[in-house]
């Protein structure tokens, strides 16, 4: 998966000049990895947000909660990375 999205996050950037005068595909694909990168951190907020709440049950409710944020997350920048891949690809051909 990590080299899946380092490779993504290259081609986007490296199509930018090549490909596409404007740069809203390159644009929503590199909010898109760093949104991926960056999930893992949501699983740590909601243990460090539910164990200041709760307690020490609070690290079972923020795991759970903060898994699926970051699960949230990770699915958003991926379709982020996907959709902006295909409209810097295809911004040549919509002109």
């Amino acid at each position: 998966m990590k080299k899946l999205l380092t490779a993504l996050a290259f081609a986007a950037l490296a199509a930018q000049p090549a490909l596409a005068e404007d740069t809203t595909g390159v644009n929503r694909a590199a909010g898109g990895v760093a949104d991926a990168v960056t999930s893992p951190a949501k699983v740590v907020e909601g243990i460090s947000q539910d164990t200041q709440a709760y307690g020490p049950v609070g690290l079972v409710s923020g795991t759970v909660k903060g898994g699926v944020r970051a699960a949230g997350q990770l699915a958003t920048g991926a379709a982020n990375v996907g959709v902006g891949v295909v409209e810097t690809v295809t911004e040549p051909f919509n002109d």
